[in-house]
């Protein structure tokens, strides 16, 4: 009888916490989209940015127009986009689909939408179960996976019947979020549990250092950067070698951050420590595309293949097409490469990043999982993207656009 008791008294307990978190949490279907809330930080850093251009989201928290779950009338095709930030548009005056949408409207076609699901900080485990949960509600005509080799490839396999967490971010599925939803977004949120909330670590008023020294001359400017380098992020690192790190790439490095109306690069702490990391280790770097190559190991690729083609399933069953843009490093941008020159240590990511690219569309071919190959379009073009957070520039938004937006018109039935 007690144990009975116990039981009434949890799920009753269960059930009004979950409706306290209903009332605050963002209603269907914002809260299995973003996994948390763009944090004020994020905002003021987009601003430093992009300052002529206001961050906003549409009612389901993504940088969008206005959609509507059922299909608006007149529009005969309709495609949904899953992705991470190259997809969500951070710095950038048009997220991927906008100009999508822009360019039918060019060539007088006014009865398709491309929709804007990209959520900077997931991956394909979280593309999968947004597509389940969200956007084959919105009743495509096709499904666009965009995925960035550079973080994309991961080591978890998918299974069917997997073991379900006590609690993951949504949409992932948990044992607490098959009867507490609203509650399992306001826990993944209070504890930090979400790939978006897992940000890295900032020094004490960080960004207003780092935008003091760029205002300066090299000379007066890159002391003030290493000093913080040093206080903050590399204690044992003496500041003269933290300045002569900093110090290889001359004027060019300072001239990149200078104001400008758009394409703003914005340096942040967490850049020059993974740059000053990697060219003060040890460790046996890959200094050639050839050698990347070598470090590439299969489970990742084959791990990750495995959802791509649970995803394919998913979508074909519901009877839309499905197409996955594969998204390359920068490593193809002639002028990304140039100014990387002066930190080989530190370029070896790139390259490494590049290797998977070429391993995934390596094994993309082998299967029958539509997809198309960005790299043929991006490859050689001068300024394609950003030196510091390594995403397109308006230009490489401009050069995807181009391409899929007639790739995508194809897949209508």
């Amino acid at each position: 009888m007690w144990f009975a008791y116990g039981g009434v008294l949890l799920a009753v307990t269960l059930a009004g916490v979950e409706i306290l978190a209903w009332a605050i949490t963002p209603s269907w279907p914002s809260y299995l989209l973003r996994p948390a809330p763009v944090s004020h930080d994020a905002v003021a850093r987009w601003h430093a940015g992009m300052p002529e251009v206001t961050y906003v989201t549409n009612s389901w928290l993504m940088r969008d127009r206005e959609r509507t779950v059922a299909r608006p009338p007149g529009i005969a095709f309709r495609s949904v986009f899953i992705g991470d930030s190259f997809l969500e548009g951070g710095f950038t005056r048009a997220a991927l689909p906008a100009r999508i949408e822009g360019r039918w409207g060019e060539t007088g076609i006014e009865d398709a939408e491309a929709i804007n699901l990209g959520v900077a900080g997931t991956g394909p485990i979280e593309y999968h179960y947004r597509i389940r949960e969200v956007g084959l509600k919105l009743t495509p005509d096709a499904i666009v996976l965009m995925f960035y080799s550079g973080n994309d490839v991961i080591a978890e396999r998918f299974q069917e019947n997997r073991e379900l967490p006590f609690v993951a971010e949504l949409p992932r599925p948990s044992l607490l979020a098959r009867v507490a939803p609203h509650l399992t977004w306001q826990v993944v949120n209070a504890l930090r549990l979400s790939g978006a909330a897992q940000g890295g670590k900032y020094a004490p008023d960080e960004q207003a250092i780092i935008a003091d020294a760029l205002r300066q001359p090299p000379a007066q400017g890159l002391p003030i950067l290493a000093k913080l380098m040093h206080r903050h992020y590399f204690p044992e690192l003496e500041e003269n070698r933290i300045a002569e790190i900093l110090g290889r790439g001359g004027d060019r490095f300072w001239s990149e951050f200078r104001p400008r109306r758009f394409d703003r690069e914005h340096l942040q702490g967490w850049i020059l420590d993974g740059l000053i990391a990697l060219e003060v280790s040890t460790k046996n770097l890959p200094m050639s595309p050839a050698e990347a190559d070598a470090t590439v190991a299969p489970g990742p690729i084959d791990a990750t293949l495995s959802w791509l083609a649970a995803t394919d399933r998913l979508v074909r069953s519901s009877g839309a097409k499905f197409l996955v843009a594969l998204i390359p490093p920068a490593d193809g941008d002639p002028d990304f490469v140039e100014f990387l020159r002066p930190w080989p240590r530190f370029f070896s990511y790139t390259l490494e990043r590049g290797a998977l690219h070429r391993a995934m569309a390596a094994a993309m071919a082998k299967t029958a999982i539509p997809f198309v190959d960005l790299q043929h379009d991006l490859r050689g073009v001068r300024g394609s993207y950003r030196k510091t957070d390594l995403h397109w520039t308006e230009l490489g938004h401009e050069v995807v656009a181009e391409r899929l937006a007639r790739v995508v018109r194809e897949l209508k039935r």
